[in-house]
């Protein structure tokens, strides 16, 4: 990776077009951020220099505002010497008409009131801005104040979705074992998540990447986009006994208005965003609209709206296999591929019901891992982050109360320490193991080359077996290691201390027998699932509270 500024002048511009293997939150040098175009290619994700028009980029200059009935006029701000009252200048070109317009005018008094501006005009004394949503008011009338300005754009520096999403849930271990999150999504998010659940975080993520939060059988959260599936199943009609229930919704929203976050005092960033192909039958608009605080431009939130829009059109005419044959191996999130005696169509797997007298199932399906009810309420939960200055309050640690009274008062502090002496530490029951308890995994059994060299084979009730093939004390190196004959049934715990070279030796009789040549098997440890996540494990925990109070 190139070095990250110029040596000899110490500016921070060099080039970067290397994607980092490790994600960092974004950090600030000398108020600046380094910014590129992030994109997906074949190959994976590239880094290019941006485009010089989409960052206009500023100095502190500030100008001189004129209010006019529906136009601004700006002027260089004189001085002692200069009493220049032209055209102003940007970007060290003097401003005509057919000059870019400017992101925003910020106040220089006062940088939360900002105007859009739609349009140069001509003038005789400086430049003149024609202010949008102005008609019949003032600037005082929209709440700007400032009588100076500087042109500016505002960014938000966050990180992608898919690594928010993995930094959200690895902040809730307490409830979540463990979170995934495949093929990085090359969509950014500027946003705080204070005293927000980690589930409502991640749905309010999966508005503005496509991506959708699920969970699997061991408790991990997958954060996947929407059409990711991890496993498929064939699925003939002859095993849907029942039949199907379809559920054939018609009146899916074909409009949807988008609030987004408020540009500046005279732009309140809300679009309407139409399915003309299915408004043949009438308009179904989404009631109250959808609110995407961070969408801070207009192609910003009329994607998100757009993105709505599909998505409910995808989730309708989900489905229930009734009655279906040799199913409960199927979970939630996987795919199947529904063959009828005239079509091949592939579902999502919504939900399963299993009924363990008859060994029935019931699917429920659709062409996308959600219904239309979940669609609506992903885009109109409550906002979280409205939320964010309410959940800054919550987190302080100090705070200050104002009162008054005509009597007077004495003030009485009582303060209380609890201690809690933690009992069996680090000791907990392992998920996964054989039988032990009702949630467990597959068993496969691990092949040891050691053979039972008996004529006549062991009956049950032996402790002592003679072998041969792989000698015995290189195959068993663990003491009260279980053992397992061909067929599955377990002989026995091995007794390190008399196992040799053409011994095997276990601490108690066995109850089963074994034949001549048969061979030893052991469990591998590679399919148990608390191999694979070291948060299968429970713990039971026996804890004492010492308090200590005072006042």
């Amino acid at each position: 990776m190139a070095v990250g500024k110029n040596t000899v002048t110490g500016r921070f511009d060099a080039d970067q077009d290397s994607v980092m293997k490790v994600v960092r939150k974004p950090r600030f040098v000398d108020n600046a951020v380094r910014h590129g175009e992030y994109t997906r290619v074949k190959a994976g994700f590239a880094v290019n220099k941006p485009t010089a028009t989409d960052f206009v980029p500023t100095a502190e200059r500030k100008y001189k505002l004129i209010e006019e009935e529906d136009t601004v006029r700006l002027l260089h701000n004189p001085t002692d010497s200069i009493r220049y009252e032209g055209a102003v200048y940007f970007d060290k070109d003097k401003v005509s008409t057919s000059s870019t317009l400017p992101a925003l005018l910020v106040g220089a008094e006062n940088n939360d009131q900002a105007l859009v501006v739609s349009q140069i005009k001509d003038a005789n004394k400086g430049t003149r801005y024609l202010v949008e949503n102005l008609k019949g008011q003032d600037l005082a009338n929209i709440g700007f104040t400032n009588k100076t300005i500087r042109f500016a754009q505002k960014v938000g520096v966050g990180l992608r979705t898919s690594d928010l999403a993995v930094r959200v849930a690895k902040a809730n271990t307490s409830s979540i074992n463990g979170v995934r999150a495949r093929l990085p999504s090359s969509t950014f998010l500027a946003q705080d998540f204070y005293g927000v659940e980690a589930f409502s975080a991640l749905r309010y993520l999966a508005k503005h990447d496509g991506y959708s939060p699920r969970g699997d059988r061991y408790g991990n959260v997958c954060y996947f986009p929407q059409n990711r599936i991890e496993r498929e199943y064939l699925l003939t009609e002859n095993r849907v006994v029942g039949g199907t229930i379809n559920d054939n919704n018609e009146t899916t929203p074909n409009r949807v208005v988008v609030r987004g976050k408020a540009r500046a005092n005279n732009h309140q960033n809300t679009v309407q965003v139409d399915d003309f192909g299915r408004q043949e039958n009438g308009i179904n608009e989404v009631p109250g609209g959808i609110h995407a605080p961070t969408a801070v431009t207009k192609a910003s939130a009329k994607l998100i709206g757009q993105r709505m829009l599909k998505m409910a059109k995808n989730a309708t005419g989900s489905r229930k296999l009734v009655d279906v044959l040799s199913a409960t191996h199927m979970h939630p999130g996987d795919m199947v591929s529904y063959q009828s005696r005239t079509d091949n169509e592939r579902y999502m797997l919504l939900g399963t019901r299993f009924d363990l007298d008859t060994r029935m199932s019931e699917l429920h399906v659709n062409s996308v891992d959600v219904t239309l009810e979940d669609v609506l309420q992903r885009f109109q939960e409550i906002d979280v982050s409205g939320s964010i200055q309410a959940n800054d309050e919550r987190n302080r640690q100090f705070s200050t109360e104002e009162f008054s009274t005509s009597f007077g008062f004495k003030v009485k502090v009582t303060w209380q320490i609890s201690e809690r002496v933690d009992m069996n530490r680090g000791v907990g029951y392992t998920l996964g193991m054989n039988k032990r308890n009702s949630i467990h995994g597959n068993i496969f059994f691990q092949s040891t080359g050691v053979l039972i060299n008996n004529g006549g084979g062991y009956a049950i009730g032996t402790t002592s077996f003679t072998t041969d093939g792989t000698a015995a004390n290189s195959a068993f190196a663990t003491d009260n290691q279980a053992i397992y004959t061909a067929n599955g049934n377990k002989l026995g715990h091995i007794h390190l201390a008399g196992v040799g070279a053409t011994t095997v030796v276990i601490k108690s009789a066995s109850v089963h027998p074994i034949d001549n040549n048969e061979e030893i098997f052991i469990i591998s440890t590679q399919t148990n699932p608390e191999t694979r996540n070291s948060s299968l494990k429970i713990g039971t925990v026996h804890s004492n509270y010492l308090n200590s109070r005072r006042g």
